[in-house]
């Protein structure tokens, strides 16, 4: 299989080989870490080509629109850049927290928690943005939205026992 295609690889392969590994060694949270790892490498597969291409690479796998966020570690400082599904609210982009159903927000939710800035990359389009939660009704129904893009995020939300984050990035300046 060629790097090529493994960028775009539909997330629910990832599932098929969790499903599998999880069938081998019985148990749940082995699926999770596989799937987890998995995506990790796409996640890293895709910055290459986004950041080797300019962002003409990258930006959209399949049906799903992708951006690189990169923010402020919490505790290290650092710079951590995602690769993550986004779908649009006007001039606004809106990501997810699902981190996958697992049971903990991922990292780069916690940073962006911590501190607001990032920027980020969607396709050619560099630019700083301010995150901010969604909720009430605005998260509702910016949640239906990406149901529609994701169905997947319906079984991460109903297999979870926390309430999956929806992040308003908006553009500054």
């Amino acid at each position: 299989m060629t790097i090529a295609r493994l960028l775009f690889l539909p997330c629910p392969f990832a599932r098929i080989i969790g499903h599998q590994a999880a069938s081998r060694s019985g148990g749940g949270a082995m699926r999770l870490r596989v799937r987890h790892g998995f995506m990790r490498a796409v996640d890293k597969l895709t910055q290459a080509a986004y950041h080797a291409s300019g962002g003409r690479l990258g930006g959209r796998q399949l049906s799903y629109d992708i951006l690189l966020l990169t923010t402020t570690g919490r505790k290290s400082g650092a710079a951590r850049t995602h690769a993550l599904l986004y779908i649009r609210d006007g001039t606004r982009y809106i990501i997810c927290a699902s981190n996958y159903g697992a049971p903990s927000h991922p990292a780069w939710y916690h940073n962006l928690r911590a501190n607001p800035q990032a920027e980020m990359q969607a396709s050619r389009l560099k630019v700083a943005v301010r995150a901010a939660d969604a909720s009430g009704e605005e998260r509702e129904r910016l949640w239906r939205q990406l149901v529609a893009v994701r169905a997947s995020y319906t079984d991460y939300q109903r297999d979870n026992p926390r309430v999956i984050p929806v992040v308003i990035l908006t553009p500054e300046g």
